[in-house]
């Protein structure tokens, strides 16, 4: 396995770069001593300072662990999606967080680290899945994956980017056209901001994702939609199984915990009749499973 006990002394701050937010931990020895979160900027000369102040008075610190939305090449993170973050071309992301603390930076996709850190909390148990995925169902739909207890990143920094794969089943407003710039893709119909376009476009009036599964108890339609993004999420997890033959598909993000998704979602799976079907179960780490695996990989690190 590519994993090592965390370094007893090491001060490690952690950054988790999402689409609408950035949560910051500062740890030691595995632990959290000081947890932060602002939201995501969308101009890029506002990032970094940003950062800073996600940083700032945090004495000691020895290294800097990101765990963020996109993929990663050398340093630079880029967007699949443009419509997400649309600076996230190439950006200097490690010299940016250098020129604010200059301490070593080790940086991993968001969905990638938070794949880590669920596959880690599960091997705790002792009988913990070789083969997982984890797709996190947020602004945007990333997905990670450990495949003999190793972490999938790929050549590319690619691997698990599981929104981006196109779908059999369409939005239910009729757009194909995603921001990756491929057409039908699983983002366009299950990712919050699929949703709340989707919701906004049949109901005639602004509605986000929140609102959504709070209108779904007593709107049929709001239900409708909600239960049509879980289909569309069930049967790409159940062609990704019949290509990998997973142990365990873990469910994050801000739509997939929210309430009865992940239900759905398993009640849309079991009427699929696909063979040895995993477990599909909700992210133990909530909503700092992307901090918590950051934390680990980047420790493991020298």
């Amino acid at each position: 396995m590519n994993f090592k006990p965390l370094k007893v002394a090491e001060m490690l701050a952690t950054l988790d770069i999402g689409g609408t937010k950035v949560a910051a931990a500062l740890t030691q020895s595995g632990r959290v001593l000081e947890r932060r979160q602002l939201p995501m900027v969308s101009q890029r000369e506002d990032l970094q300072p940003l950062l800073a102040s996600l940083l700032q008075g945090w004495e000691g610190i020895q290294k800097i662990g990101v765990a963020t939305t996109g993929y990663v090449q050398q340093g630079r993170v880029y967007s699949v999606n443009h419509d997400i973050i649309g600076f996230w071309n190439g950006l200097p992301l490690q010299d940016i967080l250098r020129s604010i603390c200059d301490v070593p930076v080790v940086m991993l996709n968001d969905a990638q680290a938070a794949a880590w850190g669920e596959y880690l909390a599960r091997q705790q148990d002792g009988n913990g899945p070789a083969d997982l995925m984890f797709i996190t169902l947020s602004t945007g739909i990333g997905g990670g994956l450990v495949l003999n207890h190793r972490l999938r990143t790929g050549q590319a920094g690619l691997a698990g980017h599981i929104g981006h794969i196109p779908s059999h089943i369409r939005s239910m407003d009729g757009q194909l056209r995603c921001g990756c710039g491929q057409t039908g893709c699983l983002e366009l119909i299950a990712s919050g901001t699929g949703l709340a376009r989707q919701a906004s476009t049949l109901m005639g009036e602004t509605c986000d994702s929140r609102s959504l599964f709070m209108l779904a108890q007593q709107h049929p339609a709001a239900e409708r939609l909600i239960q049509h993004a879980a289909d569309a999420v069930a049967a790409m997890l159940a062609s990704q199984h019949l290509a990998l033959d997973l142990q365990e598909i873990v469910i994050g993000g801000s739509v997939g915990m929210a309430p009865g998704m992940l239900e759905r979602i398993q009640r849309a799976f079991s009427r699929i009749p696909i063979p040895a079907a995993p477990v599909i179960s909700a992210a133990r780490c909530g909503a700092d499973a992307g901090l918590a695996g950051i934390m680990h990989w980047a420790g493991a690190r020298s």
